[in-house]
């Protein structure tokens, strides 16, 4: 028959076991280790592993970490620290709630087993540590004994392993984090670091100065000979209005001038007869004069249905088929005559993006036809209002002439220019439209 191992030997091995556990354990790992292995050498419902200095509970059972506000631990706090003020509190004992206040004891049943055991954790500098054990039955001699042992291990370990948590002093700390900090620095330098204001608006290339053609007179258009962006001359003839109203206006008033001279001249046969007839002579001059000169305006007039360029360019206007048959008035703009090689470039910077631009700021404009290829222009002009674009976008029309090497755009391409203001902080570029909500918000 094999015979049984000796259960006291068994204790002590498992003492032995332990003791190893708690050196080899990492320091955040031990406060757990005492609480919950314990248990293998003896017994209890509840281990606790109160700081007394600190009075603070480091570990308990059955938890990872226990909430100090939870109703448990704002119990056993009082319940501990009145027990540290006893005699016995300096030694292993045994206590219950016969050693308490009555409020204290009041709640025990509640909270606690019957019994509860003391066992403090000396150290070579003064031990700060106290291990209390909860369990219903009361504790035997043999098992304080080897819980002694076991307190001194405990002890010693959590004073060994406090004494590795040296302090690092901050020249250590700032050495050893030393590339971070160099990082961190240069991005917050960067931050202040100044740089122009830069924004983006809509922009079209528009003539410069260009020769507006208008409406000679009420009328309606009746044809154009020109197309759009087509080169013109000087004296081409561009487009003409209706003449059927005015060539009737000139055939009645030819009609009439004609039947005045007539009169005038008969009249002036009879004076050689008739000297009193002489008087009505000068009305009747008078009469083939005005008819004379109203024909000659409708003349001129119909002169005028035909408009020619004055100038040499280019033809800047619309579709021709949204103008025929439409009736225009005198002094309405029908198309323009532009010089190619002297152009603009119109920007509409709406409201909300607006920053600080002064004449000669640079400006890239980006054409929808070749972005990779950004020209060079300089501010020229600058709206001091804003007025709604045909998008509804309440926004300035700055202009903006393109600097001299530049390849110039074709008339009317389009694009996105990028304007370049005044150099400011990158900090406050970054937080400007930030910046600028809060200020809509706050009191300030």
């Amino acid at each position: 028959m094999t015979e049984l191992p000796d259960p006291r030997l068994i204790r002590l091995t498992l003492l032995l076991q332990l003791e190893s556990r708690a050196r080899l354990a990492p320091a955040a790992e031990l406060p757990y280790v005492i609480v919950n292995e314990t248990s293998e050498l003896l017994p209890y419902r509840q281990a606790i592993l109160w700081n007394k200095a600190s009075n603070t509970i480091n570990a308990a059972s059955g938890v990872v970490s226990l909430e100090k506000n939870s109703p448990y631990a704002l119990w056993l706090l009082p319940v501990l620290k009145h027990f540290s003020n006893d005699i016995r509190a300096d030694n292993i004992a045994e206590f219950s709630a016969k050693d308490l206040a009555e409020e204290l004891a009041h709640d025990w049943p509640s909270w606690a087993p019957e019994y509860a055991l003391w066992l403090p954790l000396p150290a070579p500098s003064g031990g700060t540590y106290v291990l209390v054990l909860f369990r219903e039955t009361s504790w035997h001699e043999a098992e304080l004994h080897l819980l002694a042992y076991l307190g001194e291990a405990y002890g010693y370990t959590l004073a060994l392993s406090e004494a590795n948590q040296t302090k690092v002093s901050w020249q250590t700390h700032v050495k050893g984090h030393r590339r971070g900090f160099i990082v961190g620095g240069l991005l917050l330098a960067a931050t202040f670091f100044p740089i122009h204001q830069s924004v983006l608006a809509e922009a079209e290339v528009v003539p410069h100065q260009p020769n507006l053609v208008r409406a000679p007179l009420e009328g309606v258009v009746e044809n154009f000979y020109v197309l759009p962006n087509e080169s013109v001359s000087a004296g081409q003839k561009l487009f003409s209005l209706d003449k059927a109203q005015l060539q009737s206006r000139l055939n009645v008033a030819e009609e009439t001038r004609d039947i005045a001279q007539t009169e005038y001249l008969q009249m002036t046969q009879q004076a050689l007869l008739d000297p009193t007839v002489k008087a009505k002579l000068a009305g009747l001059k008078s009469k083939w004069d005005q008819q004379n000169s109203e024909a000659d305006y409708v003349h001129t007039l119909l002169e005028r249905c035909e408009v020619v360029a004055n100038q040499s360019g280019v033809a800047v206007f619309d579709d021709p088929n949204d103008w025929l048959g439409r009736p225009v008035t005198q002094g309405e703009k029908i198309l323009a005559i532009a010089n190619p090689q002297t152009i603009d470039l119109e920007i509409r910077l709406p409201m909300d993006d607006l920053i600080e631009l002064q004449a000669g700021d640079l400006v890239q404009f980006f054409s929808n036809v070749s972005p990779h290829q950004p020209l060079q222009a300089k501010l020229t002009y600058f709206s001091y209002r804003t007025s709604p674009t045909p998008a509804d976008v309440m926004a300035y029309r700055l202009k903006a002439e393109f600097t001299e090497g530049s390849e110039l755009p074709r008339l009317g391409y389009h694009g996105i220019a990028k304007l370049y203001g005044t150099r400011r902080p990158f900090l406050l570029w970054l937080l400007r439209k930030p910046l600028r909500t809060a200020r809509l918000w706050l009191p300030w």
